[in-house]
């Protein structure tokens, strides 16, 4: 399960994965992703990718998942955040798989901690 939302009044693009990812839904969700990128100035928007309830990846399927993770990191976001999954071999999976490109990325806890660091950046 995915689901790609706009916040245009909070200027964050959430992606929220969930269970398992099959090769066509990952398919899709590329697709997607990449239309949608080009309906907003991306450079203006927080990226929160909220992995909570993504379960490990099967094997056939780290290609696509390094893919999408590289296409993330490569867009010009104002930031980039993710929430991470629940379960550790998850985790360990998502480092593995994109090595030096998740210190691109900020790991939070949760959507709250994002909110909370956003918002002492902009008391700064």
């Amino acid at each position: 399960m995915y689901n790609l939302q706009l916040k245009p009044n909070e200027k964050v693009f959430l992606i929220t994965m969930g269970g398992l990812i099959k090769q066509q839904e990952s398919h899709n969700y590329m697709e997607e992703l990449l239309k949608k990128l080009k309906t907003f100035n991306t450079s203006e928007y927080y990226l929160v990718l909220d992995t909570q309830e993504l379960q490990a990846s099967p094997q056939d399927m780290l290609d696509e998942e390094k893919k999408g993770i590289e296409l993330l990191v490569k867009t010009p976001f104002k930031g980039r955040f993710n929430i991470a999954s629940k379960t550790l071999i998850a985790n360990m999976q998502a480092k593995r798989i994109a090595g030096d490109t998740l210190k691109l990325i900020t790991t939070v806890h949760s959507y709250d901690e994002f909110v909370s660091i956003i918002n002492l950046h902009k008391a700064v």
